[in-house]
């Protein structure tokens, strides 16, 4: 739907009557710059659930970003030595089993 409106260009920008947005909301909207044009449109949502999220949590201010780096990943060689070290001994829920026990 194409729908031509008159504007107004002042000092303070460009402006458009707020009639012609209809019952757009005006934090939805992105302005895209074309060669010949500049198109006002509601902004595209995220097609991936988890952004979506993601934005929905950053904008209710529930995202906490972190300062520093991510780890690097750990080969699955490294990650199968870690995985052998810390499996001797006794499987912890056989720990925990045995250590409540002794409360009865």
């Amino acid at each position: 739907m194409t729908t031509i409106i008159a504007t107004q260009v002042t000092p303070q920008g460009l402006l458009i009557p707020r009639a012609a947005l209809q019952d757009w909301n005006i934090n939805d909207l992105e302005v895209v710059r074309r060669k010949q044009t500049i198109l006002v449109r509601p902004k595209r949502e995220a097609t991936d659930p988890r952004a979506r999220v993601r934005q929905a949590l950053r904008a209710a201010g529930l995202l906490y970003e972190p300062s520093w780096k991510t780890p690097p990943d750990v080969s699955a060689e490294e990650r199968a030595h870690l995985a052998g070290k810390l499996a001797q001994g006794q499987p912890l829920s056989e720990i925990i089993i045995a250590e409540r026990e002794d409360r009865a």
